[in-house]
């Protein structure tokens, strides 16, 4: 109580305010947020036309998630800008080397200083990440999930590959290129394709919405988390390049 009191006049002396005119402020400050949490009780639950909306059309999107309904087929088009900005941030910060082309996308070697409980822990974790991503990615048709949870928690299975020391990625070989783009690949494939039945682009045939949806988010998984991990190593990287530069 000592201390409190020692800190209340410390305050003050630092503020140069007297007790009284803290008390006001205090005061004013708590009425005003006794006014604006009775505002916002009292105030009345407005219509939300945009969700009867998609609720209304939602058997037309070919899942029953909305928010996957939204993302991937009400509004595509912003999904794909997104992919799209992903891709761009990848290409931004990934290391362009020729001579690494030709190596494999995995490189297994041996670690400088080993850590054995992490190493026990992912021979266990990793398969567990592996299906649970599969599953987040399956289940986001119907439930909460989707391209972006899958992709997120796939690329934190190889981030904490990297971590573990036996493994580094080499995003100049081919694979990587791949992985980094068939997301953005088949988003436009698949929207380009629906023109010909529906004579309008990413507007997707009812009767194969579903199947074009998984497809489009299966891509998109991998990309995801393709970009996640070249953006952990570029930053993860930077750090130890720059310590060498300044011995």
């Amino acid at each position: 109580m000592f201390n409190d009191i020692t800190l209340a006049r410390n305050a003050e002396q630092q503020a140069g305010l007297s007790g009284g005119v803290l008390f006001v402020v205090g005061l004013v400050v708590g009425l005003v947020c006794l006014f604006l949490i009775f505002a916002l009780i009292n105030t009345p639950v407005a219509e939300q036309p945009l969700v009867a909306l998609v609720a209304s059309n939602l058997e037309q999107s070919g899942v029953q998630n909305p928010v996957t309904a939204v993302l991937l087929n009400f509004r595509s088009y912003d999904t794909l800008l997104e992919v799209a900005v992903l891709l761009i941030v990848a290409l931004a910060v990934m290391p362009v080397s020729q001579e690494q082309s030709n190596q494999a996308f995995v490189t297994v070697s041996k670690p400088v200083q080993r850590r054995p409980v992490l190493e026990a822990f992912l021979r266990w974790l990793l398969p567990a990440i592996v299906v649970t991503s599969g599953y987040l990615l399956w289940t986001g048709a119907a439930l909460p999930g989707g391209a972006f949870q899958a992709g997120a928690l796939l690329a934190g299975a190889g981030i904490l590959l990297l971590l573990a020391g036996h493994h580094s990625f080499n995003f100049n070989a081919m694979i990587a290129r791949v992985l980094l783009v068939v997301g953005l690949a088949v988003f436009l494939l698949v929207g380009a394709a629906v023109i010909v039945s529906t004579g309008t682009a990413l507007a997707y045939p009812v009767a194969w919405a579903g199947t074009l949806i998984l497809i489009i988010e299966v891509a998109a998984t991998l990309t995801i988390a393709a970009i996640l991990v070249l953006l952990f190593c570029a930053l993860h990287v930077a750090p130890q390049q720059k310590q060498k530069t300044a011995r």
